[in-house]
This record gives structure tokens, sequence and C-alpha cells, in this order.
């Protein structure tokens, strides 16, 4: 069973990554680079992060919404 993530709101979170990227998402790091969307590798993983993180809230608030009509009908 997964621990929760203890977060502490009075000391930085951090989290150190080392990898390396091949193939297309290499390739698409080094355009969005060029086009100046992003400045570093470290950018591209924290725009990454933030993007798919929003994208599980608007999934999560989609499923919450779709289960909100059925928890009224067993209340009634």
């Amino acid at each position: 069973m997964a621990k929760e993530p203890r977060f502490d709101k009075n000391r930085c979170t951090k989290v150190h990554i080392k990898c390396s990227i091949s193939g297309e998402p290499a390739e698409i790091l080094l355009k969005l680079k060029d086009r100046g969307l992003v400045t570093s590798n470290s950018d591209i993983v924290i725009q990454g992060v933030l993007a798919l993180w929003e994208k599980v809230l608007r999934r999560d608030l989609r499923a919450a919404q779709a289960e909100a009509p059925r928890r009224l009908e067993i209340e009634e």
C-alpha cells in the first residue's frame, strides 16, 4: 500500500530527478526549447508535471460531476 505523501507548508518540498530522455520526447523537448517555450530541462519537467496534474484534476472533476446526480438519487 502506497504511503500518503507528507507536505509541510513551512518547508519547501524538493524532488531530485536524474534521467535521460530519448526518441520522440527528446525531439519534442529540443523543439520546445528552440521555440522559446521552455528555458531548461527542469522547466519542461515542471511544466509537464503541472500539465499532467491539471489534466488529472479535470478528469476527477468530471467523474465527480457524473457521480453527483446518482448520489442525489440515492439520498432522496
